[in-house]
């Protein structure tokens, strides 16, 4: 386990999930490399009355969501000694959790759970439902 990669949504299972890479790194003997991403939906719109500068400013408020819980998570891991890359991305979730699993190399993946969306599964959430059945990396789920 020498590269994490943290899927953080802000929600109590994710906050578990970052108390648990910080526990997990007091533990060994040298501190992986963590990365913390945020995904946020694109917003789907209807009708004929979406500006392109109400797009932008929809998107905008999004990643200055996103940017927030980055800061949060990157705080709570800094306050354990432990360096962490953020990245924010928009799209699916599942598909962008995936695609920067192979884009940053991780070699295991940290999540809770559930999330905040809207679905949820009977016993976990439909993201990290996905994300499991399709990962080719270990993933550690946190309730």
């Amino acid at each position: 386990m020498r590269k994490l990669l943290v899927a953080f949504d802000g929600s109590d299972n994710a906050r578990r999930a970052l108390q648990y890479v910080v526990d997990l790194a007091g533990e060994l003997k040298s501190v992986p490399q963590v990365h913390v991403i945020n995904v946020q939906q694109e917003p789907v719109l209807y009708g004929e009355y979406v500006s392109a500068s109400m797009i932008e400013e929809i998107n905008n408020g999004l990643m200055a969501q996103s940017r927030g819980l980055l800061d949060e998570a990157s705080k709570t891991l800094n306050a354990a000694g432990i360096q962490a890359e953020t990245h924010t991305v928009m799209g699916n979730a599942a598909d962008q959790i995936s695609a920067a699993v192979s884009r940053l190399g991780c070699d295991t993946l940290v999540m809770g759970t559930r999330g905040l969306g809207n679905f949820t599964g009977l016993v976990m959430g439909s993201v990290t439902n996905r994300v499991v059945h399709e990962s080719a990396i270990p993933v550690v789920l946190v309730k």
